[in-house]
């Protein structure tokens, strides 16, 4: 304890590029070789493991577009968690808000089918983050109201809106001649276009189009300063004359709009009926999108590809290695936690206090 006592870690007061990426680098080998022994334990010779999963997520063309596939949803929750996680608003709730678009938008494709395409793909667009930024609003008005905590109000409204959802396609929007769970399929001029002979389709445009602009905005306009400027010190803001109950709405909305509007592209893009499976955990997986990514734009299209070709390899490695596709969410964890060890690692150092 008294060893202990003469050591304390001390904020850096610059971190560089470099630094941040190569304890990204670092964490993510750490983390395979990890999950190379977790991989061990199942029986399967690790190497062949990765291998497999390797050639199941870019091995073929179709391999590589079905990883691009998978990584479109995860490129807009990730940068839905980016935009609030940068003004240290932890909004868990990327999830719901992502249901609450896919709810708008089959609301458009359901009651709105006769419209021409462009139309209707812009208005589902626009109801779902509409949709998303409302649900979003909720935990902002009761942070800002009753300064209630964000986490839990946010994991709270993920289940209440999986309850509405459930009602509802197994009520009034239930298709009646299926016997699943689910809506009625959508009309054809509802479908996003797809490209490359594939399942791409335009909501990766979207997603890549929201990069630059997310990019742009917490960077180069006077509202992204705010943003990072609460991250840092909300006291200090308040002070210096921001607006931090309103920056924390503008923050929460514009976070809800780009989780909703993943609901609507992967409704338009691939689904075309809303039914409950239409997510696998998208909004949870963004956080850790997100913090891979180093809360930077274009550091989460990497980590987004990434998890997609976790996602898009595992049955392979299943297939030819015979380690089990539950493993891969054991191995997105383990990701997570060597990527907040090198976070802290990045940006703190430890000095030594007192005499010896």
């Amino acid at each position: 304890m008294i060893i202990l006592n003469r050591y304390h870690l001390t904020k850096r007061k610059q971190v560089s590029s470099w630094m941040e990426i190569l304890s990204v680098l670092i964490a993510v080998l750490l983390s395979i070789l990890v999950s190379a022994a977790l991989i061990t334990t199942s029986g399967a010779n690790p190497i062949q493991a990765i291998q497999a999963l390797f050639i199941g997520a870019f091995g073929t063309v179709d391999a590589l577009t079905e990883t691009i596939v998978q990584a479109t949803p995860l490129m807009f929750t990730g940068l839905a968690v980016l935009v609030a996680f940068r003004a240290k608003i932890w909004n868990i709730g990327v999830e719901g808000q992502f249901w609450a678009g896919a709810i708008a938008c089959t609301a458009v494709g359901l009651f709105l089918p006769d419209l021409p395409a462009p139309l209707l793909w812009l208005i589902s667009c626009l109801a779902a983050m509409v949709a998303g930024a409302l649900w979003g609003m909720i935990p902002a008005l009761l942070k800002n109201r009753f300064n209630a905590n964000v986490i839990i109000v946010t994991i709270m409204l993920n289940y209440v809106i999986q309850y509405i959802i459930s009602f509802m396609v197994s009520g009034m929007w239930r298709d009646p001649e299926q016997f699943y769970i689910q809506t009625q399929r959508f009309a054809a001029n509802t479908f996003f276009p797809s490209f490359f002979n594939s399942r791409i389709h335009l909501g990766l445009f979207i997603a890549l189009f929201l990069v630059v602009i997310i990019y742009v905005l917490i960077k180069k306009t006077s509202l992204g300063f705010q943003i990072r400027a609460i991250g840092d010190n909300p006291t200090a803001s308040l002070y210096k004359g921001i607006n931090v109950p309103m920056i924390v709405m503008i923050v929460m909305m514009i976070s809800g709009a780009i989780g909703g509007l993943a609901g609507a592209s992967e409704l338009s893009g691939l689904h075309h009926r809303l039914k409950l499976d239409i997510s696998s955990g998208f909004g949870f997986t963004g956080i850790l999108i997100a913090m891979l990514g180093r809360l930077n734009p274009f550091g989460v299209v990497l980590a987004a590809v990434f998890f997609g070709a976790l996602t898009n390899g595992s049955n392979t490695m299943q297939i030819f290695t015979g380690v089990p596709v539950a493993l891969i969410p054991c191995i997105q964890g383990i990701v997570l936690v060597f990527v907040l060890i090198a976070e802290i690692a990045v940006k703190y150092r430890i000095e030594k206090v007192g005499p010896c």
